[in-house]
């Protein structure tokens, strides 16, 4: 037996960005019927400093038993470097007090709309070791990137890889026995976008899985083992 896990980073409470009656959210909505698909939803508290997670935001997609919210950072969004130095990795330019600060301060506002997310994922996928450190001592897991984190070393109880994008059908890896599909919500320079084209190519990428495999579990990241 096979899972599947579906991971989208970047939703926060912005029109077109994982909110109720957004496009995209139909199409995740479609796949959990027709599939039993599980997301993993990696949420920015205070998306580039303008989109702060609310309570309403939080419970909508809490009320879905086929979803697990994580956290993906605080705003996703960087202060010492420009965009053009090293994009909007958030911890990439956090030592390990900075970061502990900044973890406090996405979790504040996680609390504030009754959540505790378990995982994490960093912005971009860049952190620093100190970053590392002070991020495993709130979390009991974290979704990482093969190469982009090489060499990291996680203190938290689970450390996971995987980024298989919802738009590829050449380079789907198993991670032990676990699919990992990795996607971002919406932006334009962003391949693996929950767009109409990679929703119905990523049908068509489940038909193959299972008519390859007997049967095939979809989980969120916290469940599996």
């Amino acid at each position: 037996m096979k899972n599947v896990v579906v991971a989208i980073d970047d939703l926060h409470p912005e029109q077109g960005w994982g909110c109720e009656g957004d496009t995209q959210v139909e199409y995740l909505s479609s796949l959990n019927q027709q599939y039993g698909v599980k997301f993993t939803l990696f949420c920015p508290s205070y998306y580039h400093h303008k989109y702060k997670l609310t309570k309403d935001w939080v419970s909508y997609w809490k009320q879905f038993d086929w979803v697990e919210l994580a956290n993906h950072g605080h705003y996703h969004d960087v202060k010492k470097y420009t965009f053009d130095q090293i994009g909007d990795q958030e911890f990439l330019e956090l030592d390990f007090v900075e970061a502990t600060e900044r973890v406090q301060d996405s979790l504040d506002v996680w609390e504030q709309c009754g959540h505790t997310p378990r995982g994490f994922r960093s912005p971009g996928w860049g952190i620093q070791q100190d970053g590392a450190k002070a991020v495993s001592n709130y979390f009991e897991w974290v979704a990482g990137h093969e190469q982009i984190n090489q060499g990291i070393e996680w203190g938290c109880d689970k450390y996971f890889i995987g980024a298989d994008g919802i738009h590829e059908s050449d380079n789907i890896s198993l991670y032990g026995d676990t699919f990992m599909f990795q996607s971002h919500i919406q932006g334009d320079w962003n391949d693996n976008v929950w767009s109409e084209k990679n929703y119905l190519h990523f049908q068509k990428v489940l038909d193959y899985l299972l008519s390859q495999y007997n049967e095939l579990q979809f989980k969120t990241i916290s469940e599996i083992k």
